[in-house]
């Protein structure tokens, strides 16, 4: 008897908390849409005109697999100057960022675009070896 006396308050709780309301409202039978406002980013505005060899052009594209030896990457830069590949492991800019302080560091002169590579570096002697963010390693 005094068993059934402990648990009738518990009992008499939990009777209070599994009203049907309180189940209701608990878990509804659909979930509410949710209204997105987002937009989409506009396309950017790919450049038409080819990118030239040896400088840093803008407004511009160069097409890796017609132009120079056929290799490389790909890529456009804007009105601004900034360079976006179509392969997007060479758009990261803390690895840019990274790229230059290396060679700043290794006391190597930025020469920017090489035979259409760009963010090119150079370590000037004798021989220049040339070294770009994009793999392309040469001497001249």
């Amino acid at each position: 008897m005094k068993k059934s006396l402990l648990f009738a308050p518990l009992l008499a709780g939990l009777l209070v908390l599994l009203t049907p309301d309180s189940l209701a409202s608990a878990s509804p039978a659909a979930p509410e849409p949710v209204a997105y406002a987002a937009k989409a980013a506009p396309a950017p505005r790919i450049p038409t005109r080819p990118c030239a060899d040896d400088s840093d052009d803008r407004n511009c594209y160069w097409d890796a697999g017609q132009r120079g030896n056929r290799k490389g990457y790909s890529y456009w830069v804007d009105r601004a100057g900034n360079v976006t590949y179509l392969n997007p492991k060479l758009n990261d800019k803390k690895k840019r960022a990274a790229w230059a302080a290396t060679n700043r560091k290794l006391k190597r002169e930025y020469w920017g675009t090489y035979w259409g590579h760009r963010l090119c570096w150079a370590k000037v002697g004798d021989t220049s070896y040339v070294y770009c963010f994009d793999g392309h390693r040469e001497t001249t």
